[in-house]
């Protein structure tokens, strides 16, 4: 074998291993339900950036002025057709309750430094003849010196549960035009039949 078939052979190697290590590997499953709405591609000055399917749900990424990061889950409510309103608010309620005991653990794991939930409320988003009900948790947290605002928003929009977090620099984000956002978003969805 001469030098320059042994630099090949030696390249062809890694690729080879490499290629049956691939072919072993689980190939993650495709979602188990249909986005019964368009995601749009822009909401204002925020762009669809990415989206991919996370563990039980489709994931879009936005990108915009004053975000630090916006991204929106978009999941099957369980056993959307027979639902009336009280059983749908307590799932909702269900969710801000999960995602106000997964806050401390942030801190364990290096998430943030410091936090401080600075309220939960309802958020109503009001619509063409109708209010879709909601919800959101703000949470107010310094990581590396930095200061940040970020928002859990959650909704059910025709049998999807619809969260949103919008995270923002946390000076003056009670004025930050990005929290338009949530609304106007969930407003679009809605008024999709």
């Amino acid at each position: 074998m001469t030098p320059r078939q042994c630099r090949r052979f030696r390249l062809l190697i890694p690729w080879l291993a490499l290629s049956h290590v691939g072919a072993a590997q689980a190939v993650p499953a495709t979602p188990a339900f249909a986005v019964p709405f368009q995601i749009p591609a822009s909401i204002g000055k925020t762009r669809l950036r990415d989206s991919s399917f996370v563990g039980d749900a489709m994931v879009y990424s936005y990108r915009g002025p004053k975000i630090t990061g916006c991204d929106i889950y978009v999941w099957p409510l369980p056993a959307a057709g027979d639902m009336d309103a009280t059983r749908r608010d307590s799932l909702l309620q269900a969710e801000v309750a999960k995602f106000k005991e997964v806050v401390p653990l942030g801190l364990g794991r290096g998430w943030y430094d410091d936090y401080q939930i600075a309220f939960a409320d309802p958020h109503n988003v009001a619509a063409t003849g109708d209010s879709i009900p909601g919800y959101v948790v703000a949470l107010v947290f310094a990581r590396r010196a930095q200061r940040l605002a970020s928002f859990f928003y959650i909704y059910a929009v025709h049998g999807m549960f619809v969260k949103i977090r919008l995270t923002v620099p946390a000076d003056d984000w009670g004025s930050n035009p990005a929290l338009d956002l949530p609304g106007a978003l969930v407003r679009q969805l809605h008024e999709q039949r």
